[in-house]
Protein backbone atom coordinates (compact mmCIF):
# COMPACT_ATOMS: atom_id res chain seq x y z
CA UNK A 1 0.00 0.00 0.00
CA UNK A 2 2.85 2.37 0.77
CA UNK A 3 4.02 2.23 -2.84
CA UNK A 4 0.60 3.41 -4.04
CA UNK A 5 0.55 6.16 -1.40
CA UNK A 6 4.01 7.36 -2.51
CA UNK A 7 2.85 7.45 -6.13
CA UNK A 8 -0.22 9.48 -5.17
CA UNK A 9 1.90 11.90 -3.12
CA UNK A 10 4.30 12.33 -6.04
CA UNK A 11 1.40 13.07 -8.38
CA UNK A 12 -0.05 15.53 -5.85
CA UNK A 13 3.26 17.44 -5.77
CA UNK A 14 3.51 17.47 -9.57
CA UNK A 15 -0.05 18.77 -9.86
CA UNK A 16 0.72 21.53 -7.35
CA UNK A 17 3.80 22.48 -9.37
CA UNK A 18 1.67 22.65 -12.50
CA UNK A 19 -0.83 24.85 -10.68
CA UNK A 20 1.97 27.30 -9.93
CA UNK A 21 3.61 27.16 -13.36
CA UNK A 22 3.52 30.21 -15.58
CA UNK A 23 2.17 28.23 -18.54
CA UNK A 24 -0.77 25.82 -18.63
CA UNK A 25 0.28 22.32 -19.68
CA UNK A 26 -2.88 20.35 -20.44
CA UNK A 27 -0.98 17.29 -21.61
CA UNK A 28 0.85 16.98 -18.31
CA UNK A 29 -2.39 17.36 -16.33
CA UNK A 30 -4.00 14.61 -18.40
CA UNK A 31 -1.01 12.32 -17.94
CA UNK A 32 -1.10 12.79 -14.17
CA UNK A 33 -4.88 12.30 -14.03
CA UNK A 34 -4.52 9.13 -16.12
CA UNK A 35 -1.86 7.97 -13.65
CA UNK A 36 -4.33 8.37 -10.79
CA UNK A 37 -6.89 6.23 -12.65
CA UNK A 38 -4.19 3.63 -13.21
CA UNK A 39 -3.31 3.59 -9.50
CA UNK A 40 -6.98 3.14 -8.60
CA UNK A 41 -7.35 0.25 -11.05
CA UNK A 42 -4.13 -1.43 -9.87
CA UNK A 43 -5.06 -1.04 -6.23
CA UNK A 44 -8.53 -2.51 -6.62
CA UNK A 45 -7.16 -5.60 -8.34
CA UNK A 46 -4.11 -6.04 -6.07
CA UNK A 47 -4.73 -9.30 -4.24
CA UNK A 48 -2.02 -8.53 -1.68
CA UNK A 49 -3.98 -5.60 -0.21
CA UNK A 50 -6.73 -5.83 2.37
CA UNK A 51 -10.11 -4.35 1.56
CA UNK A 52 -9.44 -1.53 4.03
CA UNK A 53 -6.14 -0.68 2.29
CA UNK A 54 -7.86 -0.70 -1.10
CA UNK A 55 -10.54 1.65 0.20
CA UNK A 56 -7.92 3.93 1.74
CA UNK A 57 -5.91 4.24 -1.48
CA UNK A 58 -9.09 4.60 -3.55
CA UNK A 59 -10.30 7.44 -1.33
CA UNK A 60 -7.03 9.33 -1.52
CA UNK A 61 -6.53 8.90 -5.28
CA UNK A 62 -10.14 9.54 -6.26
CA UNK A 63 -10.34 12.62 -4.03
CA UNK A 64 -7.23 14.07 -5.67
CA UNK A 65 -8.47 13.20 -9.14
CA UNK A 66 -11.89 14.64 -8.42
CA UNK A 67 -10.41 17.94 -7.30
CA UNK A 68 -8.80 18.31 -10.74
CA UNK A 69 -11.95 17.60 -12.73
CA UNK A 70 -13.46 20.84 -13.84
CA UNK A 71 -14.70 20.56 -17.40
CA UNK A 72 -17.08 18.41 -19.40
CA UNK A 73 -14.26 16.55 -21.13
CA UNK A 74 -12.76 15.57 -17.76
CA UNK A 75 -16.11 14.30 -16.51
CA UNK A 76 -16.61 12.29 -19.68
CA UNK A 77 -13.11 10.85 -19.48
CA UNK A 78 -12.79 10.05 -15.79
CA UNK A 79 -16.27 9.64 -14.34
CA UNK A 80 -17.01 6.99 -16.95
CA UNK A 81 -13.84 5.11 -15.97
CA UNK A 82 -14.74 5.21 -12.28
CA UNK A 83 -18.31 4.24 -13.12
CA UNK A 84 -16.96 1.23 -15.04
CA UNK A 85 -15.20 0.10 -11.85
CA UNK A 86 -18.58 0.18 -10.13
CA UNK A 87 -20.16 -1.80 -12.97
CA UNK A 88 -17.45 -4.45 -12.55
CA UNK A 89 -18.13 -4.64 -8.82
CA UNK A 90 -14.72 -3.25 -7.88
CA UNK A 91 -16.14 -0.26 -5.97
CA UNK A 92 -19.36 0.30 -4.08
CA UNK A 93 -22.14 2.78 -4.80
CA UNK A 94 -20.85 4.80 -1.83
CA UNK A 95 -17.38 4.97 -3.37
CA UNK A 96 -18.86 6.06 -6.69
CA UNK A 97 -20.85 8.76 -4.88
CA UNK A 98 -17.69 9.80 -3.01
CA UNK A 99 -15.93 10.39 -6.32
CA UNK A 100 -18.93 12.23 -7.74
CA UNK A 101 -19.14 14.51 -4.71
CA UNK A 102 -15.40 15.30 -4.90
CA UNK A 103 -15.43 16.42 -8.51
CA UNK A 104 -14.78 20.13 -8.84
CA UNK A 105 -18.06 20.80 -10.67
CA UNK A 106 -20.10 22.47 -7.95
CA UNK A 107 -20.90 25.37 -10.22
CA UNK A 108 -22.82 22.97 -12.49
CA UNK A 109 -25.09 21.60 -9.79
Amino acid sequence: MENYKKQIQSIRMELEELDNASEYNEGKYLTLQDSLISIVQQTLTDSTLSQADKENVYSEASSLLGSYIGCVEDVERYFLQIEALYSKGLITAEQLDFFDSNMNIGRWR
